[in-house]
């Protein structure tokens, strides 16, 4: 069953090496149509109905591989907003599909710091007018820690919009993955759709793999996307330190100032304030 599992050969998985990450792991692979899904135990389906607005918070802590399958299906102007708190040594494997009525409202947030090997899946298709989407997402991966958030969001109707904005830090020993792509059908007039990643190397020996993408087939869009990866400022930090802020601490509050941007402001409250707790306790164990 092993040898029926993506390598780095497979585009899809080009940055993580699923095979090498469960080769030691003992294995039942049910019937599906995506490996993450035959590796779940099963899938979860939930349908929102129209009108209604969910919150649905997915903690992934687990000592042991986690391997979880999901579908949304969001009615007319259904809202779900989908929080995803992953900080477990052990392969942590999530794959969700969500389905968008006409102006239904899909926001989703992942706080990830990594596994062994950690594959955060995302596929939306925008099946309905007036639809939007927001990813967000913040990874923070050091020695020994594997984060990689792929999302693929699909349009088929006019007049949606995705908003994309991924952050992510990583320390010497620690490989943070990001591939994005948004496929503009030809149906999908009007789509506005804007995809961001951005990371910090903190330390020599960081590794950081992006590949954002574009398809559009449409021709009355607004399409963008961006992707950077490097280092602190050394004058931001300078700054902070001629202020007396030890260099630690300074280095600290800038990459936190940095990751929060990617936070949405639509996060509930309580959620908002936990995700920083962790977020601080990570920079502080680390520095």
């Amino acid at each position: 069953m092993i040898a029926e599992l993506p390598t780095r050969r497979d585009e899809d998985w080009r940055y993580s090496d699923l095979r090498a990450a469960l080769r030691d792991d003992p294995l039942v692979l049910r019937e599906a149509d995506h490996v993450i899904a035959r590796l779940a135990p099963g899938t979860q389906t939930t349908t929102i109905p129209a009108g209604e607005t969910r919150l649905f918070v997915e903690t992934m802590d687990s000592a042991y591989r986690d391997a979880r399958a999901f579908e949304f299906n969001l009615e007319d102007q259904a809202a779900l907003t989908r929080v995803i708190v992953q900080t477990g040594d052990a392969p942590a494997l999530s794959l969700a599909r969500v389905r968008l009525g006409a102006g239904a409202s899909f926001t989703q947030f992942i706080y990830s710091e990594g596994a062994r090997l950690a594959r955060l899946e995302t596929q939306v298709d925008v099946h309905g007018s007036g639809a939007q989407v927001a990813l967000h997402g913040v990874y923070l991966v050091a020695q020994g820690r594997h984060a990689d958030l792929t999302s693929v969001v699909t349009h088929h109707a006019p007049g949606a919009s995705t908003n994309q904005v991924i952050k992510g830090a990583a320390r010497a020993g620690g490989r943070g993955v990001f591939q994005g792509r948004i496929v503009v059908e030809r149906p999908a007039q009007k789509t506005d759709a804007r995809q961001y990643h951005h990371a910090l190397l903190l330390e020599d020996g960081a590794e950081i793999d992006a590949k954002p993408e574009l398809e559009i087939y449409a021709d009355d869009v607004a399409c963008a996307h961006g992707n950077t990866a490097g280092g602190l400022s050394e004058d931001q930090i300078f700054y902070l330190r001629a202020r007396g802020i030890p260099e630690a601490q300074a280095r600290a509050l800038l990459t936190e100032a940095f990751l929060i941007d990617a936070m949405p402001e639509a996060l509930p409250q309580a959620l908002r304030e936990d995700i920083i707790v962790r977020l601080r306790a990570w920079l502080g164990a680390q520095a």
